[in-house]
């Protein structure tokens, strides 16, 4: 004879199964709400700095040249356009960093020259303490062809929106310089972009 406690009817197992089914899902419900979140937010703001050079030729009134068309011209010695061989002839100009430039400055230089003369003109450019060559600091290119198209790198710094540096340029011509003979001659200083000015 079968009695209730040992045989459950395919209903009643149906039930008991339901059931346990719900208990789980219950279950399952609460562990969903029990997870929560927090979000933390970050953001920045960019902005490029500027950077320039500005030139002189008194230490006084500064502009920005681009060359060619807006190139400083140089107030060399009148004897620079009446030369003979083995004349030579200077020009003191300033170099600094705009004063709206937010970066140093490394400064390279270049040369380069067209016409008869240029074969036969030779170049040094000094930095001196001023305006007037008052003192000279030391020798940046001693000595070289304005026809050799050379570049020099890191000719000097500009560190500071006060720095000023003063450079002489000297141009001597060679014992072949011909009569009437002619050269354009162009220095380009190109600056770099380094650590920002505190």
């Amino acid at each position: 004879m079968t009695t209730d406690t040992t045989k459950k009817s395919p209903r009643r197992r149906r039930l008991l199964a339901l059931t346990a089914g719900g208990l789980v899902l219950g279950i399952s419900g609460m562990v969903t709400l029990a997870s929560w979140t927090d979000t933390e937010v970050a953001e920045g703001s960019f902005a490029a700095g500027t950077f320039a050079l500005e030139s002189s030729t008194d230490g006084e009134t500064f502009s920005d040249t681009t060359p060619p068309a807006e190139a400083l011209s140089l107030s060399f010695d009148p004897l620079a356009q009446n030369l003979s061989p083995t004349d030579s002839a200077s020009a003191v100009y300033a170099i600094r960093l705009d004063q709206s430039s937010s970066n140093a400055a490394t400064v390279d230089g270049a040369v380069t020259a067209s016409g008869s003369a240029a074969d036969n003109l030779d170049y040094t450019i000094e930095q001196v303490s001023d305006i007037d060559a008052t003192e000279t600091i030391g020798t940046l290119v001693s000595g070289e062809s304005v026809a050799a198209g050379t570049s020099h790198a890191d000719l000097f710094t500009l560190d500071e929106l006060s720095d000023v540096v003063y450079l002489k340029v000297t141009v001597s011509a060679d014992a072949d310089l011909g009569q009437g003979e002619t050269a354009d001659v162009t220095w380009t200083l190109t600056g770099t972009s380094g650590a920002g000015l505190s």
